[in-house]
């Protein structure tokens, strides 16, 4: 697989999430055939039942995992740093949720949807926000409603703004994806240019 910078891989949830973890360590290991060494600790508390995974071994590589309905998604790159996020169109609907995830600019523009997309435009956004949280490796603990997104002229997620950033968000590249009937998935990879994606069929 010469030509993909990306690859994500969707696959059944496990009943424990250590189990999904494990699920990082066996695709890196598909991608790239050296041995394969994953950390995950709390950059807080020093946990390691959460926080950001890294790539020890081998260099160079990254990877991100996220969960939604009976659903995990797992993005390894060969490219840069990366985040990804799925979740399901319904969760994003209920009441209440804009306020807390979305700032007024965000809020506006998705009342100018068509009502019949806006669930699905509205968890575009969400895990577009998610992505590139996970790929700084803060994650929710920046209030989201920093961080501003949007789209473009193609329909494409993009960065608009976000003021007290720890990467350079003019680099990020945001692609989404159909995780599964009802879910929706975004990857964030910081990178000088947008990288090849390749997504591998659920197994």
């Amino acid at each position: 697989m010469p030509q993909t910078d990306v690859y994500l891989f969707l696959a059944p949830r496990a009943p424990l999430p250590q189990t999904d973890r494990a699920l990082l360590t066996a695709a890196l290991a598909r991608v790239c055939p050296a041995p394969v060494i994953i950390e995950q600790r709390c950059t807080r508390c020093g946990g390691s039942s959460h926080g950001r995974p890294r790539v020890l071994m081998p260099p160079g590589a990254f990877v991100s995992l996220s969960r939604a309905g009976d659903t995990v998604a797992v993005a390894v790159s060969l490219f840069g740093p990366i985040g990804v996020d799925i979740e399901s169109v319904s969760a994003v609907g209920r009441a209440g949720f804009d306020d807390v995830a979305f700032n007024a600019v965000e809020r506006s523009a998705l009342q100018a949807v068509h009502v019949g997309e806006r669930d699905r435009v509205r968890a575009m956004l969400w895990t577009s926000k998610e992505a590139v949280l996970k790929l700084s490796g803060e994650g929710l603990t920046v209030d989201p409603r920093e961080l501003s997104v949007g789209w473009d002229e193609g329909g494409a997620s993009v960065v608009l703004t976000w003021p007290s950033a720890s990467i350079d968000v003019s680099q990020v590249h945001l692609a989404s994806f159909d995780a599964a009937p009802g879910l929706v998935g975004t990857v964030a990879v910081l990178g000088p240019t947008a990288p090849r994606i390749e997504l591998l069929p659920r197994a």
